[in-house]
């Protein structure tokens, strides 16, 4: 007959395999988990990029469509026009350079330059104003 330290031994044993076993599971998920992330890491960079190019160029598209707007309009336009905080979650600058409206993301510094017609005064986040008097296109 086994006597009874035997079989609490043996169930100890047991214990420790079934314990071994699960970590060493959770080992082969982590480290599958990270070759994951690893092979797919350069994807989701390239993902953020795209997102920060495509949110650059909407806002730079938006701003020189009021600007060409306001140079073919007649003389006396007043028009006013928001330029958002945030676009899409992601930070920028605007500022024109002479004929060069010039958006840039604060995260990647991804730069877009947009041609515009000559303007007196900038652009700026939040409310803008817009005018033409005697063939000149005025901004704030």
């Amino acid at each position: 007959m086994p006597d009874t330290n035997t079989k609490q031994h043996s169930a100890g044993l047991k214990k420790s395999q079934v314990s071994s076993e699960f970590i060493i599971l959770l080992g082969v998920i982590f480290l599958s988990l990270l070759i994951f992330l690893y092979a797919t890491s350069d994807d989701i960079k390239l993902l953020v990029f795209e997102k920060e190019m495509h949110t650059i160029r909407d806002v730079g598209f938006a701003a020189q469509n009021e600007l060409f707007f306001a140079a073919n309009a007649n003389d006396g336009y007043y028009r006013e026009f928001t330029v958002p905080e945030k676009y899409n979650g992601i930070d920028y600058s605007i500022t024109i350079m002479g004929k060069n409206l010039i958006i840039t993301s604060s995260d990647n510094n991804i730069e877009q330059d947009f041609l515009i017609p000559e303007v007196q005064g900038n652009i700026q986040k939040g409310l803008n104003n817009i005018s033409r008097e005697r063939g000149v296109i005025y901004l704030n």
